[in-house]
């Protein structure tokens, strides 16, 4: 049998050995021998495939063992004694992989853990629990509640490592995918040509802005445009110019929207504005804006052409949920107005 205080010793003096940290006749290292912060230098140097890493631990010698461990690797390595001093940390810097200690003073890992993966920004972040508890009740235990993965003290050099190159590996390829859907989804929301919301964009938007004009009883306005005669400008210059003025004109659009509106390309030489918070007097005032400017100025890079746009507006108030469904089909026929009265001019709809 091992003397009272044998196993810890014992423990110590395991990890210690695996991190390649006992001094000569099995001394502990002096405290000079504790690795320094890494220097930007050292940073730019991080071999491919290092990562961010925190270690939380509260034994001081396991601690000192696992960061030697992962900056000899390469790893950017920042250290907590325990779960709150780590929560904290993890909030400012973000890192890849966590590395926890299951028991701990003030916050546990298991509290950690939990915090993390109900955390919007945090909950992708790799996190592996050690402790010394070995059954595979425990493991499970550990893994039900959040953990990625779970290691038993003490731990083996090669195998802590190749552990977190595996779950930084995971968060890479999890972060790419949300990158990509992300990309998708925007691409989904695009117009290809013109970079303006699309008609579904449009559409969900209009949805959003009517249910909080209805909530909040605040006005809303529709400026529903037509580009005047588009088909001439195809039919006489060709479908490059005629592609080349619609990108003038989304351009228009985005230098003359206001703050807060929404300019989109609902299809063909077709255009919406939602203009949320906005009367009928102050969305005449925007749509006369609009059509001075596209009137004055060609657009089109290659062969500027001249043309003029129609504009119908549209508002509901926000007062009679009964009028929403009436709101688009107001701006449509003050639209078709505006070209049956010769085009290139504002309508507005009925008061």
């Amino acid at each position: 049998m091992r003397a009272r205080g044998g196993v810890a010793e014992w423990f110590k003096a395991a990890v210690l050995k695996t991190a390649g940290l006992q001094g000569p006749g099995g001394s502990n290292p002096s405290s000079s021998a504790r690795p320094r912060p890494q220097s930007e230098a050292a940073a730019r140097r991080a071999p491919e495939g290092a990562g961010r890493v925190i270690v939380i631990e509260d034994d001081p010698v396991t601690l000192r063992a696992h960061e030697a461990i992962l900056r000899a690797a390469g790893h950017l390595v920042e250290t907590a004694r325990d779960g709150q001093e780590g929560f904290e940390k993890l909030l400012a810097s973000r890192p890849d992989v966590v590395l926890t200690d299951w028991v701990m003073p003030r916050m546990d890992g298991v509290t950690l853990c939990r915090l993390l993966k109900g955390h919007e920004e945090l909950r992708s972040t790799y996190v592996i629990i050690l402790s010394t508890k070995s059954e595979t009740a425990a493991k499970v235990t550990g893994l039900d509640l959040g953990a990625d993965d779970y290691l038993v003290k003490p731990v083996e050099t090669t195998e802590l490592l190749a552990r977190v190159r595996s779950g930084l590996r995971l968060r890479r390829a999890l972060l790419e995918l949300a990158a990509k859907n992300e990309l998708l989804e925007r691409l989904a929301l695009t117009d290809s040509l013109t970079t303006l919301p699309n008609r579904r964009a449009y559409e969900e938007s209009l949805a959003s802005e009517i249910a909080r004009a209805l909530r909040h009883c605040k006005p809303l306005s529709l400026l529903y445009l037509d580009l005047d005669r588009f088909k001439e400008i195809n039919d006489l210059h060709g479908h490059a110019a005629g592609d080349e003025a619609l990108v003038g004109f989304a351009d228009l659009l985005r230098r003359h929207a206001r703050r807060g509106d929404l300019a989109a390309r609902i299809g063909g030489e077709e255009f919406a504005v939602l203009l949320p918070h906005t009367a009928r007097s102050q969305a005449a005032l925007v749509a006369e804006r609009i059509r001075r400017a596209l009137e004055s100025s060609p657009v089109g890079r290659t062969l500027p052409v001249s043309v003029t746009v129609s504009i119908g507006v549209s508002v509901f108030k926000g007062e009679d949920p009964s009028g929403a469904a009436a709101f688009t089909k107001e701006a449509d026929d003050a639209l078709y107005r505006a070209k049956a009265e010769g085009r290139n001019r504002v309508a507005l709809s009925a008061e």
